[in-house]
């Protein structure tokens, strides 16, 4: 959605080797514990921290997957990825509803509602 270079082949090698090193590091720690100081980057880290660190790494190993493979790969022609693609899709510039007053207003809005709900799960 947001490269129009990726391919579906490297979104499927990028998600399965994502998916499989998640599985691989979750089961090189269960198996040997002292391995938490190669995934969390510390030997004192807890569940919280693992998983956090094994979805950095497991994203990170994705994302590389997924550009080496589109590279690779032969990439769909422009006229397949219109309206699918960030960087291919036109887009309106003037919006149907009047109370809509832009990206100001929606940015203050978005502001009002983190502030309410900070204040009330504080």
């Amino acid at each position: 959605m947001l490269w129009k270079r990726a391919t579906p082949a490297g979104g499927f090698w990028g998600l399965l080797a994502g998916t499989t090193s998640s599985v691989g590091m979750w089961a090189w720690v269960k198996v040997s514990p002292g391995a938490v100081k190669y995934v969390a980057l510390s030997p004192q880290a807890q569940d919280q921290a693992q998983n956090m660190f094994r979805a950095l790494w497991c994203w990170l190993i994705c994302v590389v997957v997924t550009v080496v493979v589109s590279l690779i790969t032969k990439p769909r022609p422009d006229a397949e990825l219109t309206g699918l693609v960030y960087g291919l899709t036109a887009f309106r510039t003037r919006s149907r509803f009047r109370f809509s007053g832009g990206r100001f207003f929606w940015a203050v809005i978005v502001g009002i509602v983190f502030v309410i709900l900070n204040i009330v799960f504080w």
